[in-house]
């Protein structure tokens, strides 16, 4: 009779996940690309350090534009019609998107190899959705929402997310463009109720 020895018992040993492995085990299933929240939009909120592929005088426009039409609506309840420049400008500093020179058709700016369009939610627009040309050449699309109290959002997806489609048409919602995301409550949360500070009685 031969006796068989039992096999050697393999001991196998598993990698620990980086933080970084576990985020994107996390994120595997969603849409988003980027994403970026401005809840306080005040002048010199934004400082050019933090965002070192920005020229300092742009983050400095931007905050002294959003000054000028935040007392402008306080004075008249009125926008004034430079939000959807507002929204191309808080991408190009959340993002480093080099934009390209005004009239430019098919896209707005460039961000790495990828065409990137931008396209801006006002507050004063029905609805929570983008529409776009299908035949605009960008492959990344941004998608900027401006609250009625100047807060700022910007989400980044694929263009794929658009889907396929015979019409000259495609439209995507702004929730969509949170499909998949492990912390839908952070996202969910913009814009922030603010609170009035409390009055002392005289």
């Amino acid at each position: 009779m031969v006796c068989r020895q039992p096999d050697p018992i393999m001991h196998t040993t598993t990698k620990p996940q980086s933080i970084a492995d576990k985020e994107a085990e996390a994120r595997k299933d969603s849409v988003l690309l980027r994403h970026a929240y401005l809840y306080d939009s005040a002048k010199g909120r934004l400082l050019p350090r933090d965002y070192r592929k920005v020229r300092p005088e742009i983050v400095e426009v931007f905050g002294e534009l959003v000054e000028v039409a935040a007392k402008y609506k306080k004075l008249t309840g009125r926008h004034l019609p430079i939000l959807g420049e507002l929204g191309e400008l808080f991408a190009e500093i959340m993002f480093g998107i080099k934009r390209h020179n005004p009239m430019t058709q098919g896209s707005d700016g460039l961000l790495g190899n990828d065409f990137v369009e931008v396209k801006t939610i006002t507050p004063d627009k029905r609805g929570d959705g983008v529409r776009l040309k299908r035949a605009g050449n960008f492959g990344k699309l941004v998608v900027v929402k401006i609250s009625d109290d100047f807060q700022f959002a910007a989400r980044m997806v694929d263009r794929r997310l658009l889907g396929k489609g015979n019409g000259k048409w495609a439209t995507l919602s702004w929730d969509a463009m949170i499909a998949g995301e492990p912390n839908q409550e952070m996202h969910r949360n913009f814009p922030l109720k603010k609170v009035a500070p409390k009055r002392n009685a005289a």
